[in-house]
């Protein structure tokens, strides 16, 4: 085999999602040269109380065999090499077994679940990998069908963060490698009706230059590195997964962050990107942001707001909090003279 660089990783288990990852990666593989490293992590056979049910480890390993054996052969019918597959059988929990098995390669291909319930059961598996995954993760949704054809368009979402420029990289690279067109989206919700009433006109024209400017300064030293790829910026004043999942559909390619401007407190996958996983209309790329990229003190697109709310050449109208001691319910006949 060449050298882990040129290596795709296939978590496999021997479910219809499994299948699909295989199908996949086999599929961008040959595309890219790439190699392909199926890894199927055997049953945890550890026996926790006298009445859990024990499987031998002799029967374990058949079995986990026979999954390996059936996803080299959906990799062959999918067009991968035979001489560029090769297969490892792992043992322990399967989040960490499958992960030490990652580093150096270009990516990690998981299916993601089709049933609700069994996302609910076995989505976090998906999730762990993700969030200590030192390399770039992608999930295979049950929309994606091997008989697709490429539609020559990938989309990547940015949040105005220092964590931009690694998840650009990954989809310049990405899209050079496809031949597709890049439409880079920025979403920006409104907390309406109060943003609004705040901020006034100021979100119109003002906001929509303001953060072009700052998003191009990210995308300008990126895109130099990749002269063929063509892009475009979508600015959108809405819900960042509504918005992202609009600007998906049809598109070859999801490329997403693993967090936005700093690592959640307690998660290390951020709230948009786990609902665009579960909802998303294509294949999601997660790509691990460095821990220099992701420092709380770093400036973003809010304080473009902030600064457009004081450049303002209308006043802003502040509206005061209400003092919740001096709230009281109106009495009847008080709303018919309100309305009156």
């Amino acid at each position: 085999m060449t050298s882990t660089a040129k290596t795709v990783v296939v978590g496999v288990d021997g479910s219809p999602d499994g299948d699909r990852a295989v199908e996949y990666a086999a599929r961008i593989a040959e595309r890219d040269h790439l190699d392909l490293r199926l890894v199927h992590v055997s049953y945890d056979y550890r026996v926790n109380s006298p009445m859990s049910p024990y499987l031998p480890r002799a029967m374990a390993r058949e079995i986990g065999e026979s999954v390996l054996q059936a996803a080299v052969k959906h990799a062959d019918e999918a067009g991968a090499s035979g001489d560029r597959i090769a297969t490892v059988l792992a043992q322990g929990p399967r989040a960490a077994s499958l992960l030490q098995h990652v580093a150096g390669a270009s990516y990690v291909v998981l299916g993601s679940r089709t049933e609700r319930v069994k996302h609910l059961l076995t989505g976090a598996m998906s999730l762990s990998v993700i969030a200590h995954s030192p390399v770039p993760v992608r999930c295979v949704p049950p929309s994606w069908k091997p008989s697709r054809t490429f539609s020559g368009r990938i989309v990547v979402g940015v949040d105005g963060s220092r964590a931009d420029r690694e998840v650009l990289q990954k989809a310049f690279a990405e899209s050079d490698a496809a031949g597709a067109r890049l439409e880079i989206v920025h979403a920006w919700p409104a907390v309406a009706p109060y943003d609004t009433a705040l901020t006034g006109r100021v979100l119109d024209e003002d906001w929509d230059r303001t953060a072009r400017e700052h998003l191009i300064t990210h995308i300008k030293p990126v895109s130099a590195a990749y002269p063929a790829v063509d892009w475009e910026l979508s600015l959108n004043y809405e819900r960042v997964p509504f918005a992202v999942h609009e600007a998906a559909r049809d598109a070859d390619l999801l490329v997403l962050g693993r967090h936005g401007h700093h690592a959640p407190l307690g998660l290390l996958v951020g709230s948009n990107t786990r609902t665009l996983l579960r909802a998303a209309p294509c294949p999601v790329e997660v790509v691990p942001i460095a821990a220099k990229s992701a420092d709380r003190g770093l400036v973003h697109l809010g304080s473009v707001v902030r600064t457009l709310i004081r450049k303002s050449l209308s006043p802003v109208p502040i509206v005061p909090r209400p003092d919740p001691t001096r709230v009281r319910e109106l009495e009847p006949h008080e709303l018919s003279t309100r309305r009156s």
